[in-house]
């Protein structure tokens, strides 16, 4: 039986063949070894009557554990050396583990703080920028709405509105990530023809496309597939939004939908600058963008980068996949699809 430390006690890790049950007085001795650093129990001089005996696993770095050993009458002095020499190699081991779970711990801390760091930044920029955007074109108007024309007062109102819109984005990003952390998230799934869902994505993001087009590639006949409507219409909205975040203006996104035997695959494709190819596999990772910004990403790009992270959520969270392939047109453009389970075929009918 091995007992590692937990706190100020001794809890029993392991056990072979069978899981034992220690008794008070063997949970002494096995005390007695920790503390003392030294054997204690059947063939020693501390609580000899048990039927076990407790030897302090000693590492290079210190003590690693204890590791009681069950009394065979039968055993000699070449069973009793095996015995020291296996103890002393899972001491090791055992030393071994602890660091390399120290690392992992103090690795997941370091990104831990950097991502927290990068998102109060984050979150100080994307909140800031738009309400000093608010504020300045709201007070113009307040104490000079007399003095402006009309197109002035115009630009300024349109300018409200622009990034009211960004903050609720922004806001509804982080509410969405608490909610996929959270476990929060339920969904409602009923059958759905994917190009309505797709149609009105597009008419969300209409008013940021500029002078981008949304170029549509609907087939006249699509089966219907079980998914929550909302779910997925936001998760091809932040495709969207990102596909024109990185899209130069001018050129078109493609909005494609089409399936095969088993599913219902969504198309999503802009010409922007692509994906370095090492960092293709971490594109839905949260908060990539904070964390490294690639060469994807304008130089004066601020953000969290949760949009994609949330639509790889979502789409999982109905039992979809979604991945990217980049690039796509030379070496530009990049390409992210969804892939879901459509209606199955209907069973035969009997004497047809």
């Amino acid at each position: 039986v091995v007992l590692l430390p937990k706190l100020d006690e001794l809890i029993v890790a392991a056990s072979a063949p069978t899981p034992i049950a220690l008794t008070t007085t063997d949970m002494t001795a096995a005390r007695w070894a920790w503390d003392k650093r030294e054997a204690a129990g059947a063939g020693t001089g501390t609580l000899p009557r048990i039927g076990w005996t407790f030897r302090p696993l000693i590492g290079v770095r210190g003590r690693a554990g204890v590791a009681g050993v069950e009394v065979d009458p039968r055993g000699g002095l070449d069973e009793e050396r095996l015995v020291g020499a296996m103890l002393d190699q899972g001491a090791v081991a055992l030393e071994r583990a602890e660091l390399a779970a120290a690392t992992v711990e103090n690795e997941a801390l370091r990104r831990s703080d950097k991502l927290r760091a990068a998102l109060l930044n984050s979150i100080s920029h994307d909140l800031r920028t738009p309400l000093s955007t608010v504020m300045g074109a709201a007070t113009t108007l307040i104490d000079y709405n007399a003095t402006l024309k009309p197109e002035t007062r115009a630009d300024l109102l349109v300018s409200i509105r622009e990034e009211a819109e960004r903050l609720n984005r922004y806001v509804g990003d982080l509410l969405d990530m608490t909610r996929l952390e959270g476990g929060a998230l339920t969904t409602r799934t009923e059958w759905t023809d994917v190009r309505d869902v797709l149609a009105g994505a597009i008419r969300r993001v209409e008013r940021r496309l500029g002078r981008r087009s949304a170029v549509r590639d609907f087939p006249a006949e699509l089966s219907a597939a079980p998914l929550d409507q909302s779910l997925l219409e936001q998760a091809v909205v932040n495709i969207l939004e990102n596909a024109i975040e990185y899209s130069p203006d001018g050129l078109p996104i493609e909005v494609a939908v089409y399936e095969d035997r088993a599913h219902v695959v969504i198309s999503i494709e802009d010409e922007g600058p692509g994906i370095p190819k090492a960092d293709i596999e971490r594109v839905f990772e949260r908060f990539r963008r904070l964390e490294e910004p690639s060469d994807r990403s304008p130089k004066d790009r601020k953000g969290a980068g949760l949009g994609l992270s949330i639509a790889k959520g979502f789409v999982e969270a109905m039992g979809g996949r979604i991945a990217a392939a980049s690039p796509i047109h030379g070496a530009r453009g990049t390409r992210i699809l969804i892939s879901l389970r459509k209606a199955p075929p209907p069973p035969p009918v009997e004497g047809l």
